[in-house]
């Protein structure tokens, strides 16, 4: 009878730990005022070394794109300070295009040419391959079409506020 029981339990776990979650996330910000209201998509960076991590921040109806590394600062873009050259690889055809620095040089706001390509690539399926200096990620087109349309919804609020 026990025997049984621990099957079942070990089964359970074999079957919960092997889930994976969505590869994009989505996290919605409230503030005090509707306006504040933020969200944020994100892929993770499993390799802090040596991939890109993207996150689009949706306020007041507008996105932005950053990409952001973690070891090293992104290098300038023909020696200025500002600008880093980023490529986007999709279905073998490269895109070149030039992002504005942000302070520290670590983080990177995708212009919006760039960031249309990017979105359009991963709502029709195609996986996007983001190359920096010596960086690089590839992005899965799983899960981003819902995601992404998550990002430009309001989430549920609860109708009672809590008094702490």
């Amino acid at each position: 009878m026990t025997c049984g029981i621990y099957r079942t339990l070990l089964l359970a776990l074999l079957l919960t730990g092997c889930q994976t979650s969505p590869s994009w996330q989505v996290t919605h910000l409230e503030g005090q005022d509707p306006i504040y209201d933020s969200a944020r998509l994100s892929y993770p960076v499993r390799d802090i070394v040596n991939e890109i991590g993207v996150e689009m921040i949706c306020t007041q109806g507008q996105v932005n794109t950053y990409l952001e590394v973690h070891s090293h600062e992104i290098p300038p873009y023909q020696g200025n300070p500002v600008e880093a050259r980023v490529a986007l690889k999709i279905d073998g055809k490269t895109t070149t295009g030039v992002a504005l620095r942000r302070e520290g040089g670590q983080r990177l706001l995708l212009p919006s040419s760039l960031q249309e390509l990017l979105v359009e690539a991963l709502k029709q399926r195609q996986s996007v391959t983001i190359l920096l200096d010596g960086y690089s990620t590839t992005l899965s087109a799983e899960h981003f079409a819902k995601q992404y349309q998550m990002l430009h919804s309001k989430p549920f609020k609860f109708p009672l506020k809590l008094p702490y």
